[in-house]
């Protein structure tokens, strides 16, 4: 007995095309398998596309639920292949995956074949994986413009805001406020860094979002300069914790910067 490997996909449209099914959904059928390898083409058509992302989501959503998982060299169900194929299609395909079609674990795995598809340095992946990305091509286009924006004030501006909000606030998460209180912003730089976070946009455009997100620079210098974090006060301590986790998030929603080296 044989195997036909290279006929994948292509005798499946075949005997659609003599069963009569439209063409649409003949040609969708042979590039169902597509790519088969890390450099191979693309489906052709978006009905290709789909159903390509289909299979490969239920070939990685499967294999997992029973414990088929890589383990060093061993790939026996090519669940590395399916997983680059899913980026691709999502990357070069221009197919929207959303990331919540994924478990955690899975995510992982598919997202960690980013790191070595994509022409920048692994941390920048790192860094856009936990971020709001709402799929895996956004994933991918955060990571090339955060990387492309390295050099920039901005990024500067929203790295080190970003990075002093975490060293102090990240290890103190627990002490924090679950919500920020108005009403206990004792001082003007905090109260000025509450309302400069506010108006802080990161939806959309790169660029346009580190540059909102750099306004908060300044506003910290003069934070850390004129405030103390760890009051006296509980309460006061746990909403200036709040105040500075809420920062990290809203600019985490960038992505980590914690994971790109300086």
């Amino acid at each position: 007995m044989r195997e036909f490997p290279d006929l994948e996909g292509y005798i499946g449209g075949e005997y659609a095309r003599l069963a009569g099914y439209p063409e649409a959904v003949s040609a969708a059928i042979e590039e169902q398998y597509l790519p088969d390898s890390a450099g191979g083409p693309l489906p052709q058509t978006e009905a290709g596309k789909v159903l390509a992302a289909a299979d490969k989501l239920d070939t990685l959503a499967t294999s997992f639920s029973l414990g088929h998982k890589p383990s060093g060299s061993r790939d026996p169900y090519g669940l590395r292949r399916a997983g680059i194929g899913l980026n691709r299609l999502a990357v070069e395909g221009g197919l929207a995956i959303p990331r919540s079609l994924l478990d955690e674990e899975v995510r992982a795995f598919v997202e960690e074949r980013l790191e070595g598809l994509l022409d920048v340095p692994v941390e920048y992946v790192r860094a856009a994986r936990a971020s709001a990305a709402a799929d895996l091509g956004s994933v991918a286009r955060l990571a090339e413009s955060l990387h492309a924006e390295r050099e920039s004030p901005s990024f500067d501006g929203v790295y080190t805001a970003y990075d002093r909000a975490h060293r102090l606030a990240g290890k103190s998460a627990g002490d924090a406020a679950p919500e920020l209180d108005r009403s206990l912003l004792r001082e003007e730089a905090e109260r000025a860094l509450a309302e400069g976070l506010a108006k802080v946009a990161i939806d959309g455009d790169t660029r346009k979002a580190l540059e909102s997100g750099a306004t908060l620079a300044p506003l910290m210098e003069r934070f850390f300069e004129e405030v103390l974090v760890m009051d006296e006060d509980e309460a006061v301590r746990a909403n200036r914790l709040r105040l500075l986790l809420d920062v990290r998030d809203t600019l985490g929603r960038l992505g980590d910067f914690s994971q790109i080296p300086r």
